[in-house]
């Protein structure tokens, strides 16, 4: 119980209150964050529904967002499933990064390692396979940052004024409307593609690759669909 509460303090004491900013989306909070591991034996208990919860005897780490917005500092949820997809291919994450992942000092290491131990993660490898700016983010973190830039790209693009100029320049809608439905056909045939090959991709940003992929091309979509009345 003694290490479980330095773990506790530790994530508490390595919180920073976020400067004032324009919110644009916050990630949910669970008010029961405060416990940052919870044992293996220990039945986890949540407001949230159920299949968006970890499961009972599962660790789980609440951990403080990196990507912080607003005010109150946000609690990440970080479940065992998650750890044993960092840990193995392609990332590899070490037990270093994996320290740094969860906000925890140098000094927790053993500590860590022993926690993970006893829920099935052993294989910890020496040195981590890649280290990118996804490297820190949770996998919470990466789905947000890919839903917050198509929020703010489908807010403040000009994607009627992009299209106006693009119908003009190719003599006006008769002519510009079999292109765009080619186009759009061939972006979607390209995401398909894509995503058969993204797996590796998706695992090193965390579910990120796909999201942001998926994005553009409904970005680019809108803006050669419009029809001026």
């Amino acid at each position: 119980m003694a290490a479980k509460q330095e773990f506790i303090e530790e994530i508490v004491k390595s919180s920073s209150s976020a400067a004032e900013e324009d919110v644009v989306h916050i990630i949910l909070s669970n008010e029961e964050g405060k416990e940052t591991i919870l044992d293996p034996q220990q039945p986890h208990q949540s407001s949230q529904d159920d299949s968006e919860t970890p499961q009972d005897n599962e660790l789980v780490f609440w951990v403080p967002a990196l990507l912080n917005v607003g005010r109150e500092q946000q609690r990440i949820t970080v479940t065992q499933e998650e750890l044993q997809r960092r840990v193995a291919p392609p990332e590899c994450l070490s037990q270093t990064m994996l320290l740094s992942l969860l906000r925890l000092s140098k000094e927790k290491g053993r500590e860590l390692k022993q926690t993970l131990a006893k829920s099935g993660i052993k294989k910890l490898t020496a040195k981590s396979a890649i280290i990118s700016c996804f490297t820190k983010l949770t996998e919470a973190e990466a789905a947000q940052l890919a839903e917050d830039y198509f929020y703010l790209a489908s807010r403040y693009l000009r994607l009627r004024e992009i299209n106006k100029e693009l119908v003009a320049s190719r003599g006006g809608w008769d002519s510009f409307q079999p292109q765009a439905n080619a186009t759009k056909e061939l972006l979607q045939d390209i995401l398909k593609e894509v995503e058969a090959r993204d797996t590796n991709l998706t695992l090193m940003t965390h579910g990120f690759s796909p999201l942001i992929m998926r994005a553009v091309i409904d970005i680019i979509t809108e803006i050669i669909s419009f029809k001026e009345a």
